[in-house]
């Protein structure tokens, strides 16, 4: 129970579904009980809200080739040398970024009002001379560029059948790009998403856009691709030179990024795989699914009164449907709501539908947990310990330490 009507504590609840992932946080903060007032989220709060997610997936290491002047390759460690061999040996100023270089590429979703958009995030080692004529004083850090794009894109970058031994190149048709200098010293998550929201609505112009060029390779079993970004402009013309097929090799004539076909694979089937097909949701003659697809994309967007809206539609539709993952989201965006009794209702209609999949069954536990959760939020201890403790019994793991903080605690 919670004493003095005020109580430090922290609940995270993982709920990271293998097919759709849901995240359901609430984070550490001071807390009061008031039994005579009522939590809400007003609706305005919610509405057209643009979440940046998490990245999906990233790209840490790659090995960066470039053709020599001598006609040789020359190869380093996620950066593209210089063609000038000896320009690759001055480790001093900015001659030790390389013609190019990387730390890390990241794939995010954004959801933007009802559209579906992904970032490529590319994040570099970059830096500034203090006395550019000079060329002294030179000051490193890190800076990234980013790319948003709709989603339908990514079907081109990695289609259903790959070509291998066969290069091709993708117009991303982005619709907006960017670079935040010093990045860990700016808020870029909010900078990234007030551009692309600009732009989405016509309060911003843009004028820019990037082909990813891949050239899937195979040769004696052993499976590569290389890829390049290419920065480019708004412009059909340049767009046909760069993706027409009698050009495409030629992009990767003298330098270009190369990985493992397999992390390449990852990168864009991740994403891939978080992609929702909706039809329009008004009207008649909308399916289970169409609504179901709704309320997941509503939820990633933080719209839940919306959300729980179109889960109960497709419940509706299909009340006696072998598949718990409904319940689980309309519980999950209830509890966002805080409306712990009506996500327990949910919780407990999705713990009655066993999974017919063994692959969805760790997914199908967290309803335990996180049912747990809303018993601990409505004062029920008793409860939520004993959620908590069916949740690891059954195998999930991070019961464990609530059961430690909160109910051994309570015993005491």
């Amino acid at each position: 129970m919670l004493k003095n009507k005020a109580i430090f504590f922290r609940i995270f609840i993982v709920f990271a579904f293998l097919v759709m992932p849901v995240f359901l946080t609430a984070q550490k903060k001071d807390r009061k009980k008031d039994k005579n007032k009522c939590q809400t989220v007003s609706e305005q709060d919610l509405i057209n809200y643009s979440t940046l997610s998490a990245p999906e997936s990233v790209i840490k290491h790659a090995t960066g080739w470039a053709m020599q002047n001598n006609g040789a390759w020359y190869s380093m460690k996620n950066e593209i040398p210089f063609s000038d061999q000896r320009a690759n040996k001055n480790n001093t100023g900015i001659r030790k970024l390389g013609y190019d270089n990387f730390i890390q590429l990241e794939m995010r979703s954004l959801m933007i009002n009802n559209k579906q958009y992904n970032v490529l995030i590319k994040k570099y080692r970059d830096g500034t001379y203090e006395f550019p004529v000079l060329k002294e004083g030179w000051k490193g850090f890190k800076s990234l560029d980013f790319y948003v794009f709709p989603s339908v894109k990514l079907f081109n970058i990695l289609p259903d059948s790959v070509p291998f031994n066969e290069a091709y190149a993708v117009d991303l048709n982005v619709l907006t790009r960017g670079t935040i200098k010093n990045y860990d010293h700016k808020n870029w998550k909010s900078i990234l998403v007030r551009q692309a929201e600009q732009t989405h609505l016509g309060e911003q112009i843009n004028g820019f856009d990037l082909i990813v060029a891949v050239f899937p390779i195979k040769n004696n079993g052993e499976e590569v691709c290389r890829f390049r970004l290419i920065k480019s402009f708004d412009n059909n013309y340049l767009r046909s030179i760069y993706t027409a097929p009698n050009h495409r090799e030629e992009l990767f004539r003298s330098a270009f990024y190369e990985v493992k076909y397999y992390a390449f694979k990852n990168f864009i089937q991740t994403a891939k795989d978080d992609y929702v097909k909706v039809t329009p949701a008004t009207g008649t003659g909308n399916s289970f699914q169409n609504y179901y697809n709704w309320g997941i994309l509503k939820y990633r967007a933080g719209d839940y009164i919306k959300a729980i809206e179109y889960f109960q539609k497709a419940i509706a539709l299909h009340p006696d449907a072998k598949d718990f993952m409904p319940f689980a989201y309309l519980g999950n965006a209830q509890s966002k709501l805080h409306r712990y009794s009506d996500a327990i209702g949910s919780y407990d209609r999705a713990l009655e539908i066993n999974p017919d999949n063994i692959m969805q069954y760790s997914n199908w536990v967290r309803n335990y947990f996180n049912r747990g959760v809303a018993k601990y939020y409505l004062g029920d201890m008793g409860g939520a310990c004993k959620d908590w403790n069916k949740a690891l019994e059954l195998g999930f793991g991070p019961a464990h330490d609530y059961i430690v903080e909160y109910c051994n605690k309570n015993e005491k």
